[in-house]
């Protein structure tokens, strides 16, 4: 999948942003609080709706194109509800009953589904008998040929958060998924998170994970192996500790240190990085890769190689963030878009709608001097 550009209208929460138009590399620059972490979350939350999730409010128009390079272009309106979100409430089951108000999904410029404020379906032109009006029709119809490949290209939607921990469940059951993703092709396509991708490549792929191991050794020096082997250490619950035994963790050892460094004792910053290092290689072709604050728990060392890779990348499309000088000036004014927001309207410029230098130095010096950067929000 590669998004093109979208519009995206959130009416509960009055925000909205002007279409933005992505390149296989961009980079979101902006002051805090101008929006640019609520663009990842559209992002995030077009995914959910394609999966059948209401979501309040919110109206859309995204143009993305497939692996196999078709276009498509898909629209929708969501009813808006006031809804109290105080402790007694149970949001959930009032947004369960959120209407589609109007959905339109094109191949190639060609209509090929609508549906209207009656909830009148049309495939290809036919009249459908009433079907829900509270999923949408990527999820209802995401078995039929032209839109299984929207479905698949939602799903490819990786929100990057290297923090996040294995739930019980997937460690009970690795034993059951290391049968199952044998290969590199099925790791990849898997949605499993980073960690449980790099354990299984570390069973099934060793040459690719010697590719990650060594990439990640070319940022810690310091660093002479990595090791993945199950859970040894005790635990207080006795069943959690039988149930878990076979999930393996990442050990590091260390030059010169004679005792395994343990996946708990590893410091933020080099388990990010080495989770950013096995995303980046375990990622399906065609995936999207969203990463807010690229270089939050990132030293220099690290910044350097990760962008590098953003740079050299395969079929893969990134939508990041950062505020870090070193990050913007590392990567060329071409893939910026420089945020603003005047009250609830997001809009997302590229450098060279300012005339900033040819030099990519002379460019950044530029770029933080701007009035747009620098007061990057307005009211009124």
């Amino acid at each position: 999948m590669k998004i093109k550009e979208i519009t995206y209208y959130d009416r509960e929460l009055e925000w909205r942003y002007n279409p933005i138009q992505f390149s296989n590399l961009t980079l979101l620059v902006g002051i805090s609080g101008v929006g640019k972490t609520r663009i990842l979350k559209s992002i995030v939350a077009l995914q959910e709706i394609a999966k059948g999730v209401s979501l309040n409010g919110v109206e859309w128009n995204i143009t993305f194109q497939t692996n196999n390079n078709m276009e498509y272009k898909w629209e929708g309106k969501l009813e808006t509800k006031k809804i109290f979100s105080g402790i007694i409430s149970d949001e959930k089951s009032e947004r369960d009953d959120l209407r589609i108000i109007r959905e339109n999904l094109y191949l190639n410029n060609n209509l090929i589904i609508e549906r209207n404020q009656q909830n009148e379906i049309k495939f290809k032109g036919k009249a459908l008998p009433k079907l829900s009006p509270f999923q949408s029709v990527v999820q209802i119809f995401s078995d039929e040929e032209d839109v299984a490949p929207v479905q698949y290209a939602f799903n490819k939607i990786i929100y990057s958060d290297p923090s996040t921990l294995v739930n019980v469940a997937q460690a009970i059951n690795y034993p059951i998924l290391a049968k199952k993703y044998d290969s590199l092709e099925k790791i990849q396509e898997s949605n499993l998170p980073a960690a449980i991708k790099l354990a299984l490549v570390y069973n099934h792929v060793p040459e690719v994970f010697k590719k990650i191991k060594d990439g990640f050794i070319d940022i810690f020096t310091q660093v002479e192996d990595i090791q993945i082997k199950p859970v040894e250490e005790e635990v207080e619950e006795e069943w959690l500790s039988l149930a878990i035994a076979k999930y393996p963790l990442i050990h590091i050892k260390e030059i010169g240190v004679n005792n395994w460094i343990s996946q708990s004792q590893i410091s933020s910053g080099m388990f990010r990085t080495l989770m950013h290092i096995s995303e980046l290689y375990l990622s399906a072709e065609g995936s999207v890769i969203l990463i807010d604050e690229f270089e939050n728990s990132l030293g220099v060392n690290c910044i350097d190689v990760l962008t590098e890779l953003l740079l050299d990348n395969r079929n893969l499309q990134f939508i990041i963030t950062s505020h870090h000088p070193y990050i913007i000036n590392k990567i060329g004014m071409e893939y910026w878009k420089i945020v603003t927001r005047h009250g609830g309207v997001v809009s997302a410029r590229d450098a060279k709608d300012f005339n900033l230098g040819k030099s990519r130095h002379q460019a950044f010096l530029q770029l933080i001097n701007l009035e747009e950067y620098s007061e990057g929000i307005k009211v009124g």
